[in-house]
Order: structure tokens, then C-alpha cells, then sequence
């Protein structure tokens, strides 16, 4: 008897020792590093974006128009101009000096929409053409949402150049260096993923713990 309990014991101790050591030892998951946010917009006109040109007061001036090759789009009134690389703030003021040479005191209002490829474990992966006001969970609803079981998805932005960043599901797109050449990639964040080292210290734990009472039911005999 003084030998059962004494391996009972060490059973005892064995696992406590074990599962302390495996949540001690326990590392997180590598950080993937979170997409820098502007509190501004940053969008710059692309190639292959769409403008949206609003002159209060003006319908036939008013209208849509995309970006084509070398970065010109046909606005109406004007005619062809360069807008490659503007930002949306300065598009709208040089569009009102623009306009201001035959309107007197013209307001003009200027969006670009973009087109983003969703992919990864959404219902409806694809290409959404997207406004600078969208959110990144508004992004994922126009896809059709996670198709996973898990609630919390993890989105990430994958760079034409390969680097890759976690989407804060809140932030505004235009508020981040998002281009037409990067995508954005949708994973689920499971259970079993999260506590895969934690399952792996309790297995070993429960595996050590069952060799020992085997062990310990054998000096019974």
C-alpha cells in the first residue's frame, strides 16, 4: 500500500509538474504585424480606378470616369488630364481650379473607387470594386462574410510584393496603403489553432500520467 500511494504521488506530481511547465513554456503565436493606419486618407489615384466627380449645380459636368493606361482619365469639360499618383485632396483642388476657369466658385467633390480581390474562407471570393469609406468588416460582408465556424476571422493584406499584414476589422480602407495589386485574405482563427501547444502539453501530461498508473496497477499485483 505504501508503494501505491507512493506512486500515486508521483502520478499527482508528475502531472501538476507537467501542465505548469507546458503553460510556462507556452509560446504565442508569431505576431503578424498590423497594418499601419492613417488618421487621414492616403489613397493616391491608380491606374484602373474609378473617380466619381460631383459639381453641385452641374449634372452634365458631374458624372463617372476610370483612370486608364499612363494614369489619365476624361473629365467632362475639361477633357483628358494626368491624375496618377493624387491624392483625393488635391485631385478636388485642382479640378476646382479647373473648373473655376469657366464656373464661378465651383464645388467640387471627388471619390475614387477601387477594386480589391477577396479570397480565402469567404462565401463569394472575388474582385469588389470598394469606396474609401468602406471598413475592412464591410469589405468582408461584400464578399459574403467568413464561411468558417469560427467568429473572429483573421484578414490578412497580402502585398503584391509578397509582405503580409493583420486588417484591423474597424479601420477604413483609404486610411491604409491598399493598392489594386494587393489582395486581401481571409483565415479562420480555429479553436484547435489557438490552443494547439496547450492540447500538445496536456497530451503529453495525460500520456506520461497513463505509462505511470500502468506501472503503478503492475506493483499492485
Amino acid at each position: 500500500m505504501l508503494v501505491i500511494r507512493s506512486c500515486r504521488a508521483a502520478v499527482s506530481g508528475v502531472l501538476v509538474t507537467l501542465v505548469a511547465g507546458g503553460c510556462a513554456t507556452r509560446r504565442p503565436p508569431v505576431q503578424m504585424t498590423e497594418m499601419p493606419v492613417s488618421r487621414t486618407i492616403v489613397w493616391r489615384v491608380e491606374e484602373g480606378d474609378a473617380l466619381r466627380v460631383k459639381i453641385y449645380r452641374e449634372p452634365d459636368l458631374s458624372g463617372e470616369t476610370a483612370v486608364n493606361v499612363g494614369g489619365t482619365a476624361y473629365l467632362a469639360g475639361i477633357g483628358r488630364i494626368n491624375v496618377e499618383g493624387l491624392s483625393l485632396d488635391s485631385l478636388q483642388t485642382d479640378l476646382a481650379a479647373r473648373y473655376g476657369r469657366f464656373l464661378v466658385d465651383p464645388a467640387v467633390d471627388v471619390t475614387v473607387q477601387r477594386d480589391i480581390v477577396v479570397y480565402g474562407q469567404v462565401r463569394a471570393p472575388g474582385v469588389y470594386l470598394v469606396d474609401p469609406g468602406m471598413t475592412v468588416l464591410g469589405l468582408l460582408s461584400k464578399a459574403g462574410g467568413a464561411s468558417g465556424q469560427g467568429r473572429d476571422p483573421i484578414l490578412t493584406l497580402v502585398k503584391a510584393d509578397g509582405q503580409q499584414y493583420r486588417l484591423p476589422r474597424e479601420a477604413r480602407l483609404a486610411t491604409m496603403n491598399i493598392s489594386r495589386s494587393d489582395a486581401v485574405f481571409v483565415q479562420e482563427a480555429s479553436v484547435f489553432a489557438r490552443n494547439q501547444q496547450s492540447l500538445g502539453a496536456l497530451t503529453l501530461a495525460v500520456t506520461l500520467a497513463t505509462s505511470i498508473l500502468g506501472l503503478l496497477l503492475i506493483l499492485a499485483r
